[in-house]
């Protein structure tokens, strides 16, 4: 129970977490060369985001600090692009729970519990406050730019440049109640860093760090990092045996068996910890 809980609360907080302030410290002149430049790496992860359009299955391994506690959990990651992203944790072989988001809703099962919410993404009101939807979340996981509200392919018009310790910055334009920027570098077309700012509350911080590739150019090493909620946060997935496999379904509930819950007081319970 208390590392299906560590599981759910790591996924919810990717999406409450709005994170911190946007840092100018460092930031040169931006040149026509940095906005030409610029424009090709979003063409190129334009490219990069159309060829990935097959199914993959991964084994999934996560390490979880929140404050001074942590947990290893062990478990898997199923994404359909554009349809659905899949993750669940076991404990003793068996699964324990799991969390799915599709374009339509987010979905969290706590089987030990034998409690589950699900919810569409305007019924969760921080979802709905930050625009944040499954194509931001998707974004996320593939190493991809997004625009939050907006489906499918980004242009270079979206964003804004900057250039400071070497890196450039693609800043959006707009973006509701977020400030969102993406590091990549100026000879590279894989994300290194994607950065959520809340433009009203800058201690709150979250990134989604890149750190490892794959040969097919998919990250397989990623780190979450929160602070600003009470309780820092940071998290480590680290993928394994990826295949491209579409032989999977969303998931059944035994409504019966399982007791479903508002969203308020599940994520309440997840911040508590």
């Amino acid at each position: 129970m208390r590392r299906t809980k560590y599981l759910a609360g790591a996924i919810c907080l990717l999406g409450l977490v709005l994170a911190s302030c946007r840092s100018t410290k460092g930031i040169t002149e931006v040149t026509p060369e940095t906005t030409a430049r610029a424009g090709q790496i979003v063409s190129a992860l334009n490219g990069k985001k159309l060829e990935r359009n097959r199914p993959i299955t991964a084994k999934l391994s996560l390490e979880l600090q929140l404050g001074d506690k942590g947990v290893s959990v062990s478990g898997n990651l199923k994404m359909k692009k554009d349809e659905a992203i899949q993750l669940s944790a076991s404990a003793f072989f068996v699964e324990v729970g799991r969390v799915e988001f599709t374009p339509e809703y987010v979905l969290l099962l706590d089987r030990m519990g034998k409690q589950y919410v699900k919810a569409a993404y305007q019924d969760v009101d921080f979802l709905k406050r930050s625009g944040l939807d499954f194509y931001a979340l998707q974004a996320l996981f593939w190493n991809e730019l997004f625009v939050p509200g907006k489906k499918g392919i980004v242009a270079d018009q979206d964003f804004m440049v900057e250039e400071r310790n070497g890196l450039l910055y693609l800043v959006v334009k707009e973006a509701s109640l977020l400030a969102l920027q993406f590091a990549v570098k100026p000879e590279g077309n894989l994300l290194l860093n994607t950065h959520i700012a809340s433009s009203q509350n800058a201690a709150q911080c979250f990134d989604w760090h890149y750190l490892h590739f794959d040969g097919n150019g998919l990250s397989d090493k990623m780190q979450m990092t929160v602070s600003g909620i009470g309780k820092e946060l940071k998290a480590i997935l680290t993928l394994s045996n990826i295949r491209n496999n579409a032989n999977w379904e969303l998931t059944e509930i035994p409504e019966k068996k399982y007791k479903r819950v508002e969203p308020s007081t599940l994520f309440k319970k997840l911040l508590q910890m």
